[in-house]
Order: structure tokens, then sequence, then C-alpha cells
């Protein structure tokens, strides 16, 4: 990682886990960098709380503009927090499947009354991640909120039952990888992720690079569309269709019951776009 990098990771840890870190000296040209890294992975919030803990370092240094910038951008934040839905896309929801025999079993899981509503919440977490990982690149956002509910509910899971519920849905393997990413990248310990397996992913590197190259090129920017009075149907971004097909093989291995039906399911949803 390069010292933009670094110093990003590093103020997310400060700002979302309260960890003691300092921050390496940088020019006014990478901070302003760094802002545009915390605003396209959609971590300016975390990555401003902890710009807030390191304001009296030595190194830390922003001019009265770009801290009007972040104080702009984190207001705009919060007010579309209070009129936006939890997951504004529908197809991303964390209760939902798009294998219909692994979606059932999930269903099976959720309707339990009887089941712990922690370790529930830390399911939907890793479904969650496991959904935008096949849709939309590695989620940093999703990812530290994984983190944040480990840190907070994790010692009331059941993490018995939820080692259990993994193996059911077949999700094993996709939460070891979301598990060596908390470590490579948030600064957790293995003995702090109960499924984080015996052997650390060694694809881990790889795919925290591509996190951090991650270009915003989401699902929803290959959605078909059709132009008033125009037969012909395209996409709004081929490149990004080109990006999820790449995408669903190289997570194929971790996930392979659900990459399919989720790369078919995902493009049936993107036909909904298609004008009547």
């Amino acid at each position: 990682m390069n010292i933009i990098q670094r110093n990003f990771f590093r103020l997310i840890r400060i700002g979302a886990f309260e960890q003691k870190e300092q921050v390496e000296p940088m020019s006014v040209y990478k901070w302003g960098q760094l802002y545009q890294l915390a605003v396209m992975h959609d971590v300016a919030g975390y990555v401003y709380e902890g710009l807030q803990h390191c304001k009296d370092q030595f190194f830390l240094h922003l001019t009265d503009k770009q801290w009007q910038l972040w104080e702009k951008t984190i207001l705009e934040i919060r007010k579309k927090a209070r009129n936006a839905e939890e997951e504004p896309d529908e197809f991303l929801r964390a209760d939902h499947l798009t294998n219909p025999l692994l979606n059932k079993k999930l269903q099976t899981i959720l309707d339990d009354e009887q089941s712990d509503i922690h370790t529930r919440q830390v399911l939907l977490t890793i479904i969650r991640v496991s959904r935008h990982i096949l849709n939309e690149g590695v989620p940093l956002r999703q990812l530290v909120e994984l983190g944040i509910s480990l840190r907070t509910d994790g010692h009331h899971a059941d993490f018995t039952t939820l080692d259990k519920w993994l193996k059911t849905l077949q999700l094993q393997q996709v939460a070891k990888l979301e598990a060596s990413l908390l470590m490579e990248l948030l600064g957790f310990e293995k003995e702090e992720i109960a499924f984080a397996g015996s052997k650390r992913d060694k694809n881990v590197e790889q795919v925290a690079q591509e996190l951090i190259e991650f270009t915003n090129a989401r699902a929803r920017d290959f959605y078909f569309s059709q132009d008033a009075g125009n037969i012909f149907v395209h996409t709004s971004n081929g490149s990004a269709m080109l990006g999820h097909i790449h995408r669903s093989a190289r997570y194929f291995r971790y996930f392979p019951s659900e990459t399919l039906t989720n790369f078919f399911a995902s493009f049936a949803h993107s036909l909904s776009h298609i004008e009547e």
C-alpha cells in the first residue's frame, strides 16, 4: 500500500474501532486524494471520526478549505441517512439469497423465533458483505459494519450455532474471506473472529488490492434501459457488465452455490429497468 492507502485504513481503524495509531505525514494534495478515496468507498463518516480523533497529531495537516469540505460532506451524509432505507437496492437485501434451495434454508433460520437475535444479526451482516462482493466488488463500508457488529455484539452471539448456519448455507469459504479482510485491513486478531478458520486466505492481499482500486462501478451501472422511441435495448455501462462477469468468475470458489444464480438473477433484475 502507498502512504495514502495506509493513512486511509489507519483513519478507518481509529474512527470505527477507536484504535490508537499515528498518521503519517502527507502533502495537502495527498490528503485531498484520501478524501476522494473515503467518499468513493462510502466510508467518509468513519474517516472523518478518525480525523477528529487525530486533530492534535503533529503530522495531520489539512487546510481550512479541506476541513470545510469534510464538514459539508458529513452533513450531506447525515441528511441522506435520515431519509434513506437501510439497503437502497432491493436486490442486495441481506435476508435473501438468489439460490432457491439456500434461500429456503435461510428463511427457515430467520423464521425460527427461538434463535438468538445477535447470532442472526452477525449472519445477516456476513450475507450482506457476500452479496456486495458478488455484485459490486469487495464493499468496504459493509466490511467495516461487520467488524463493528463483531466488536459490539459478537460476545453475545452463539458462534457454535453460527458455524452450523454457515455450513447449512454453504457460506464457510466466503465468511473466511471476510475474516481475512478484517484482519488484513482493519486490524482484527484471529481470536476475535470465530469463523476465521485455521488458515489465512492466501489470496487476501490480491482481494484487498482489488478493494483499494475499486472504481465505484456498481451492479446498477449495467442496468438495461431503452430510450423513448427506440426499439434497441442497451446497458448503461458495458464495462461494468464485463466487470460483473469477471467478479462472478473470481469469487466463484468462495460461494459457488450462490454465484451462478446471483449472476442470472442480477441480469434479470437489470432487465426490470427497461421502460414498459
